[in-house]
């Protein structure tokens, strides 16, 4: 997404896949595109650090080139529940110049599927988002492609403080924010 921010949605339903898994004979599916596992490996890595023991079973993540021009990414559940299959739709078609963005991408949508989380357009004291569950932007942590004046704009070193944040909504605010 380099400079572009887009919207990252997410509905409750979508493409008729069920929200409700109670239905007798529900059978929880995992299928994630394979450029987009190592992106859930990190979120299951990253949990453990804080720890976390998660097990994700029900997930199925695929790039669908049919979604909104300004949706990058897209959830059918704000749930914690594994009783349910869990879908997320990422937009190939969405500027993503790095790595860090894809798996912000990735992460923000594992937040919603997975820890329930909400949108959080809360914002640090320095203006940045408090949150990697940020409605509009997956350039939190992304390196930069060309430096400007002397603004620095590799902001990797914000990678930590995002993910704390994603287990634990009560991080405190990180030094480089105040």
């Amino acid at each position: 997404m380099g400079s572009l921010k887009r919207s990252i949605v997410t509905v409750g339903a979508f493409m008729g896949i069920p929200l409700t898994g109670c239905e007798q004979g529900f059978e929880p599916i995992y299928e994630v595109t394979g450029d987009l596992r190592i992106h859930v490996d990190t979120f299951l890595a990253e949990a453990a650090i804080r720890g976390h023991d998660l097990t994700i079973d029900n997930l199925i993540i695929e790039y669908d080139p049919e979604l909104a021009s300004s949706t990058c990414g897209i959830c059918n559940s704000h749930s914690q529940s594994n009783d349910i299959q869990k879908v997320i739709k990422i937009n190939p078609n969405c500027t993503i110049t790095y790595n860090e963005q894809i798996e912000a991408l990735v992460l923000h949508e594992l937040g919603h599927c997975v820890l329930g989380r909400p949108h959080d357009a809360d914002l640090l004291p320095n203006g940045d988002p408090k949150s990697i569950m940020t409605p509009r932007n997956t350039d939190l942590y992304a390196p930069c492609v060309y430096q400007i004046a002397e603004e620095d704009c590799n902001f990797t070193f914000k990678r930590g403080y995002y993910l704390d944040e994603l287990f634990d909504e009560s991080t405190p605010v990180p030094e480089w924010a105040k």
